[in-house]
């Protein structure tokens, strides 16, 4: 039996992420940005959350996105970061909603509102295919479903995909009423 030598941890030793190792380029399989729930945990929030709670929870956790989940852990939404921001607060308060008393459900994209990319669909794709969607829609975040199970399979963020090409990734979201009323308030 060998005794393995022991070294000290440098200064010059750095932490690294699978995605350091990828090599992912435009033309990588679309699957391979794709954070699946077959294989990690999905990142989840309940509906009934204090927003105040969940914003300190993201912040902690580094955490860009949450799927918002009921009791029965169905999906109800989608939570970007954004959505907890001081604006989305103050609308609320504004209509007589104490601050205490928003709940994630409140900011959340509901359901019916969330964006999918099938599965099935993706396995066919690159990653330019995805990035061209993700633009033409405004869509910041996109769940994968696998149509054949029924399933909410994944996620898709353009951050994450910025972060793995190692190139900025401009996603201009279509100007909604809400949008323009915030400029104009501002």
């Amino acid at each position: 039996m060998k005794t393995l030598a022991l070294y000290s941890v440098e200064n010059i030793d750095h932490l690294v992420q699978p995605a350091d190792f990828s090599g992912t380029t435009l033309q990588s399989p679309a699957l391979s940005v794709v954070n699946d729930f077959k294989h990690s945990e999905p990142n989840m929030i309940d509906a009934g959350t204090a927003a105040r709670e969940a914003l300190q929870m993201m912040q902690r956790e580094h955490s860009k996105l949450k799927l918002v989940v009921d009791s029965g852990g169905e999906l109800v939404g989608l939570l970007p970061v954004e959505q907890l921001s001081e604006q989305a607060m103050m609308r609320h308060i504004a209509f007589g909603t104490s601050r205490d008393d928003i709940r994630v459900a409140d900011l959340m994209r509901p359901r019916e509102r969330i964006k999918a990319l099938a599965y099935q669909q993706l396995q066919h794709c690159s990653i330019s295919d995805v990035v061209n969607t993700l633009q033409s829609s405004g869509e910041q975040h996109c769940v994968v479903i696998d149509r054949e199970n029924h399933q909410i399979r994944g996620v898709i963020s353009a951050q994450d995909i910025a972060r793995r090409l190692k190139m900025p990734l401009a996603i201009q979201q279509a100007p909604t009423f809400l949008h323009i009323f915030d400029s104009l308030a501002g």
